[in-house]
């Protein structure tokens, strides 16, 4: 059973991810990464945000959420790891003190001690901390240390006039600090893949709005809840998004009369890149970003995406899940918790007039012949104009505490 220890957790000390590689530009980053932590942490009890000596560290007064800010602040982006302790004196016996205690809160076999100094007042090296610290230890539990696959780790790190000690290490999603990299407009369904690629590019640093094309009113509304409840398990990590809702129908329609069956799927493609693209320009986006992997389905061999990639030109197109197969998508889809709600059940837009065998390999010629008579620039203009837009915010603790 889990010990209650002798005084509350007030403090978090969030260790970078490429943030620390970063030269001349690395106070740029690190205020990025700061700013994000304190938008996360809001409503959580947070006192004081700290940066300095290669890490972050975060004050929880009385009263404050201290598991849910420790999960708050581990999901964002650039962070490599978060560490749940208490600030000490810089002192040996107050080290030793809370390590025990710390020790003693949950059942362990073996242990481990391990400290890191960084401009520390305190005489002792990380070497001698080590020994002093798990010699007591020793003594006060009578359990053996391992140094290799221990049980519990305690970490005791020190920097300038700082000490945290701390057993429990949350792990981070690593990249970049959202915000960093440009912004970037997502073109998301309800199913697994796209989510996953606007994670990946958010990762990385971008902001990331996400595009939805919906069938409605010849569907139902079940694929915008779904990308509605998308967005909310992205904004965990990016804290922010803007949801594009665009009707896609009167376009499909109208490509259905007047194209062979065999090309709507790559039609109703290059239709949503031009609506796509013009969006994107207007909100300022670099790039779009879509959930192709190479070889998937049918829209998804090298052929079709040349065909719709070559509706647009003059904004890049980033395919970030394009060498990885089904199961490693999946895999990262439960890892950053999108998949159950990928899993839902939804009526695509696409399904709209679906032909029994779309091409494989479109020839551009074919795909001309078939837009020759469709007034694309009409059809783009009045999508553009039945934009609908949701902003999707991390909400507040206490109503994310509710939904688990």
């Amino acid at each position: 059973m889990r010990r209650a220890p002798a005084y509350p957790m007030n403090a978090l000390v969030v260790h970078y991810h490429e943030v620390g590689l970063k030269g001349r530009n690395r106070q740029f980053f690190e205020d990025v990464l700061a700013r994000n932590l304190r938008r996360a942490l809001r409503g959580t009890g947070y006192g004081r945000v700290r940066r300095g000596f290669g890490r972050i560290t975060i004050d929880l007064g009385e009263g404050a959420l201290v598991d849910e800010a420790a999960r708050r602040a581990a999901r964002v982006f650039g962070i490599a790891y978060v560490g749940v302790g208490w600030r000490v004196a810089q002192d040996l016996e107050a080290i030793k003190d809370a390590a025990l205690e710390l020790l003693r809160a949950r059942p362990f076999g073996s242990f481990a001690v391990r400290a890191r100094r960084s401009y520390a007042r305190l005489e002792e090296k990380s070497h001698a901390i080590n020994v002093a610290v798990g010699q007591h230890l020793v003594d006060a539990t009578g359990a053996p240390v391992d140094l290799r696959n221990p049980d519990a780790t305690i970490r005791v790190e020190l920097f300038g006039t700082t000490c945290v000690v701390y057993r429990d290490r949350l792990e981070g999603p690593g990249g970049l600090p959202a915000g960093t990299s440009g912004r970037m407009l997502a073109l998301v369904s309800g199913g697994i893949d796209s989510p996953v690629a606007a994670w990946r590019m958010a990762r990385r640093g971008a902001t990331v709005d996400l595009l939805h094309f919906h069938g409605q009113p010849y569907t139902d509304p079940s694929s915008v809840r779904q990308v509605s409840d998308i967005a909310r398990v992205l904004a965990l990590y990016a804290l922010r998004t803007t949801v594009h809702l665009v009707p896609l129908a009167d376009a499909q329609q109208e490509i259905a009369v007047a194209a062979p069956p065999a090309l709507r799927i790559v039609l109703y493609r290059r239709m949503m890149m031009r609506i796509g693209a013009a969006l994107a320009r207007e909100q300022g986006a670099q790039a779009l970003v879509l959930g192709d992997s190479l070889g998937q389905v049918a829209s998804q061999t090298i052929e079709n995406i040349a065909a719709v990639d070559s509706a647009i030109d003059g904004i890049e197109v980033l395919r970030p899940l394009i060498g990885m197969d089904k199961l490693e998508i999946v895999e990262l889809a439960e890892r950053i918790g999108s998949f159950e709600v990928s899993s839902r059940r939804y009526q695509d837009c696409c399904v709209l007039f679906e032909p029994r065998s779309p091409t494989t390999r479109a020839r551009p010629q074919d795909v001309a012949a078939a837009e020759a008579s469709l007034d694309v620039d009409g059809l783009v203009g009045k999508a553009l104009a039945a934009v609908e837009r949701r902003g999707v915010e991390l909400p507040p603790p206490e109503e994310a505490i509710s939904r688990r």
